[in-house]
């Protein structure tokens, strides 16, 4: 055996705990849900029957289902636009390597390395009637009229969710791109000084360029996990209040374990699968059709 056979035989053993801890975690769960969203499977009937697409016609003939799926693109949207506009706005002001900036660096990772438990209590004790800070605030400044709890209001409680997405996930957004800002060769920007370009369009005509793949990564990235989130809303508001900010990722967790629907809450689940692969694979296209 060749030394470059020794060295691929090396690792694909290497690789094999790898791909089973994959194959058990992520492969079998995504097949088991596939093939029981075409049966009856709930607690109710432990040996399930084949129905076909009846609980794809079910899910999708229902308009609180759409419902959800307009709050949960929502989410997505606002989540991922100001996460991403202030990640760039903070990455341009660290990358001019002014006094001090070094330790804002370590500082503003914080929000993003804390579990999301500890930012969901944060928040929840933030907003409290009496003693949260923000209500503080309000009744210091002469407006204690309009201090509440904010996370029970139907018409606050959805922004304070989108608040709760941006604040933790905006320092890697501003890592990334400073990485981004980083490889970037300083002499484009002087050439483009010398034919008169100004700081607005050096900035769209080669810093935004140049960070077309590091942009892509982290925006696919965050569309993915913040239209799958079960965990900040759940362990904020349940979908509360009166279903505010329920969206389709706290549809299925109650359609399975609140229903016992487990077949049903499949096919939500694979259809939410479905809508964020097509996301992805056109989101990708668009980007790479630019280098054409």
């Amino acid at each position: 055996m060749t030394r470059e056979k020794k060295r691929a035989m090396t690792g694909y053993l290497v690789m094999i705990p790898v791909l089973l801890v994959f194959a058990i975690l992520i492969f079998y769960p995504a097949v088991r849900a596939f093939f029981d969203s075409f049966t009856d499977y709930s607690l109710f009937t432990p040996i399930p029957t084949f129905i076909g697409m009846d609980n794809y016609h079910t899910v999708l003939a229902d308009i609180e289902f759409w419902q959800l799926f307009g709050r949960t693109l929502l989410l997505v949207f606002f989540s991922v636009a100001l996460q991403y506009i202030l990640g760039m706005s903070l990455a341009l002001l660290l990358n001019e390597e002014l006094r001090g900036m070094k330790w804002v660096k370590y500082i503003i990772m914080i929000p993003w390395v804390i579990p999301v438990v500890s930012t969901v209590v944060m928040f929840d004790w933030m907003m409290l009637p009496k003693y949260g800070l923000f209500n503080m605030i309000l009744s210091a400044i002469g407006l204690g009229d309009l201090t509440r709890y904010w996370f029970g209001d139907p018409s606050f409680a959805f922004g304070i969710i989108i608040m709760m997405h941006v604040w933790r996930n905006m320092p890697f957004y501003a890592i990334t791109l400073l990485a981004g800002l980083k490889s970037i060769p300083k002499g484009y920007y002087e050439a483009a000084q010398i034919d008169g370009a100004n700081t607005v369009q050096c900035f769209f005509g080669i810093t935004l360029p140049q960070l077309k793949y590091p942009s892509m990564i982290v925006i696919v990235l965050h569309v993915l996990w913040t239209f799958n989130n079960f965990d900040m809303i759940y362990l904020s508001t349940g979908g509360g209040p009166v279903g505010s900010t329920e969206v389709l990722s706290t549809r299925v967790y109650e359609t399975a374990w609140t229903n016992y629907e487990y077949g049903k809450a499949s096919a939500i689940g694979i259809l939410m699968m479905i809508l964020m692969l097509i996301f992805s694979l056109v989101y990708i296209r668009l980007v790479r059709s630019d280098e054409v």
